[in-house]
């Protein structure tokens, strides 16, 4: 999905209805913790102590790097379909697939759409606009 370097509220909102999980895989490191490597951005890494201080680390490291697409302008990968990526043989035992979902909240705090957001809700409800 191509962004322009300043997106409308329109395409900024697109943008977010478009947004998918991404695979990532979870990889025991042997002096401990799990190190997060994402298929579809192949110098994007995370680490973490725990499973889920793994994921929470990639999810977050996932939305930066969503957010700098957005900036720059450039085209997100699609997500792969977990389905057809194939296991290293060289992975290790506990190594594991799981599909990570950016910070959306992150993402609308960034992209300058709670206001819009909250505006809307409250348009549809009747409460602006009236005197």
């Amino acid at each position: 999905m191509a962004l322009a370097v300043r997106m409308t509220k329109l395409e900024k909102v697109r943008f977010m209805d478009r947004l998918a999980p991404y695979p990532a895989v979870l990889w025991p490191v042997p002096e401990g913790g799990m190190e997060v490597i994402f298929p579809n951005f192949a110098e994007l890494k995370a680490f973490g102590i725990t499973r889920e201080a793994a994921v929470k680390a990639g999810s977050e490291i996932l939305t930066a790097e969503i957010l700098k697409y957005a900036v720059g302008g450039r085209d997100l990968p699609r997500p792969s379909d977990p389905k057809r990526l194939i296991a290293d043989e060289d992975e290790p035992p506990g190594t594991e697939l799981v599909m990570l979902e950016p910070d959306r909240r992150a993402l609308v705090r960034y992209l300058g759409l709670e206001k819009t957001q909250k505006a809307s809700a409250l348009r549809a409800l009747g409460v602006l606009g009236k005197k």
